[in-house]
């Protein structure tokens, strides 16, 4: 069975989180990409959400560790609804479990590119703007 497109990457991105390679998670993201920091508060556009990644690495002090117990891919034309158990630790920061709500978008070429992404999933409901 072949894994699906989006699933790799995720499994990319998850990596250069890890690996602070912010130029290749940047590749995974739309242009006109929004990642959710903390409920509440959004990073908007590929410099913004560097800056936010940049922020939430001195954050976990260079430790953040990303992973996924748990994915469906959700696909429908050039769009694609992704359902995940994101897992989420640091050195300070005990080991959480997130139920993640990704969007991704196909682009002209084919790639899959996130649009939409928001590892806190339902918890935003109510603390947004």
């Amino acid at each position: 069975m072949m894994t699906h497109p989006i699933v790799e990457q995720i499994k990319k991105a998850d990596n250069a989180i890890v690996a602070e390679d912010f130029d290749t998670l940047l590749d995974i993201y739309a242009d006109d990409a929004i990642l959710v920091i903390e409920p509440g508060k959004n990073a908007e556009g590929k410099a913004a959400i560097r800056e936010a990644f940049e922020a939430i690495s001195v954050y976990f002090k260079n430790g953040l560790q990303v992973k996924q117990q748990g994915l469906e891919v959700l696909e429908t034309g050039d769009t694609a609804l992704v359902l995940a158990n994101t897992v989420v630790s640091a050195p300070n920061y005990p080991e959480v479990i997130r139920k993640a709500t990704y969007v991704f978008t196909k682009s002209s070429e084919g790639v899959w590119l996130c649009s939409i992404d928001n590892s806190y999933g339902h918890e935003i409901i109510g603390k947004c703007e």
